[in-house]
């Protein structure tokens, strides 16, 4: 049986390219597409046991558009209005509260937030590269299925929202990650979560994305981009590097981004929003597949 009763709605052959080929739970494995995948524990193990297979895409090079001054502003919304349970970073709240409802899946999902996500009204689907990658700490993770996101088992256009926090950079070809996201994402589905810009290298991480790139990269897979902005700073995620461990080094870390907008805001050579952007050490997203009503991307 299925640790996740809702996955054998939307799974499909990694190697049929049109996810249209029917997979069904007999004894304790998934069958299919002609190969078998074992259930572990209720999670089906599509990384160790499913067949390699060859995708080809079609991109329109070059990408030579820009991100607008608007898009790279942090979204407004009130900080109180996000309640205390939820517990995921507090501007995916705003996103999340407002959007279809339906499948969500955790991308990278690490332990996950099955509990949080579901108390906002989605059904949770957790998909990591392993079974457990004790990323916070040695509680069971909320990992539903076992799989790669550069190939995912998903049925084309079932899930709802996808949440990515800090996955991109350790991708191996972004590109084609982000273009499976959205071909299993619903019209007018949300993709929000984070990537590491200035964050040091980490866990074999290999592409980290300027908000350029990173602008470019989902514009490349034919999302609408909502935001880019900056979450923490450089000095801040480093701040016990930076300052040789001393005590108060976070303080510390905190109190230099802030002088430095003071200080940049003084001088007033660029915006602080810009300067900060600069000093990104993490940037957060939010876009969208484009909708029935939405122009040609």
């Amino acid at each position: 049986m299925l640790k996740n009763p809702r996955l054998l709605e939307v799974l499909a052959s990694p190697i049929d390219t049109a996810k249209h080929a029917p997979l069904e739970v007999r004894d304790n494995d998934i069958h299919g597409a002609g190969y078998q995948v074992p259930i572990i524990n209720g999670i089906p193990d599509f990384v160790a046991h499913a067949p390699p297979s060859d995708f080809s895409m079609t991109l329109r090079l070059p990408i030579v558009e820009r991100p607008t001054m608007e898009m790279l502003k942090e979204p407004q919304c009130n900080v109180s209005d996000t309640p205390d349970w939820f517990s995921e970073e507090r501007f995916k709240y705003i996103f999340l509260h407002a959007a279809k409802k339906g499948l969500l899946l955790d991308v990278g999902c690490g332990q996950g937030n099955r509990a949080c996500f579901e108390r906002i009204g989605f059904h949770y689907i957790g998909t990591d590269i392993s079974f457990n990658s004790q990323q916070r700490n040695s509680a069971a993770p909320d990992v539903d299925l076992v799989a790669d996101t550069h190939r995912l088992p998903i049925r084309c256009s079932t899930i709802a929202a996808i949440n990515s926090t800090a996955v991109i950079e350790h991708l191996y070809l972004p590109i084609a990650a982000v273009n499976e996201w959205a071909r299993i994402l619903e019209p007018g589905g949300l993709l929000l979560g984070s990537c590491s810009f200035l964050e040091g290298e980490h866990y074999d991480s290999q592409c980290h994305y300027t908000a350029l790139g990173l602008y470019r990269l989902l514009r490349g897979a034919g999302f609408i981009v909502e935001n880019i902005y900056p979450g923490l700073s450089l000095w801040e995620l480093h701040s016990n590097s930076i300052y040789f461990s001393l005590p108060f080094h976070s303080a510390i870390g905190r109190l230099h981004r802030r002088a430095y907008l003071f200080l940049s805001e003084i001088r007033r050579r660029n915006s602080s929003q810009d300067k900060l952007m600069k000093n990104a050490a993490i940037l957060n997203f939010v876009a969208r597949k484009p909708g029935p009503y939405d122009s040609a991307p």
